[in-house]
């Protein structure tokens, strides 16, 4: 007899298709990993100062731009796609099949 999957490891599965549907979306890919970079980049030359002793700017930095990719996915990405999801009927569709609702931010959560 087969074995039923358990709502954390359907949320798994769904977090890794979030991270492809996630990974299709150009802007999205370039708004959350590719322009902190740039930021870090372009910030890091202008700003060459030392914060505290042995903490350049630039060390000061990454943390920030860390920070803001991940409030980028969380509240910007998260806020677009689940709308748009309802909209498209995407939800409807999956309050259909065997698949818990707390998989579905399972999913969500692996993706941030």
């Amino acid at each position: 007899m087969n074995k039923i999957p358990s709502a954390l490891s359907l949320g798994i599965r769904r977090g890794g298709l979030e991270i492809k549907q996630f990974s299709r979306q150009r802007e999205s890919v370039v708004f959350t990993l590719l322009f902190p970079v740039i930021l870090l980049v372009i910030f890091g030359s202008v700003f060459t100062d030392t914060i505290a002793p042995n903490v350049t700017f630039s060390q000061y930095f990454v943390a920030g731009m860390i920070a803001s990719g991940l409030v980028n996915t969380g509240f910007q990405a998260l806020a677009i796609t689940i709308p748009l999801e309802r909209d498209f009927g995407a939800l409807k569709r999956l309050r259909g099949t065997p698949m818990p609702a707390s998989s579905y931010f399972i999913g969500k959560a692996i993706l941030v």
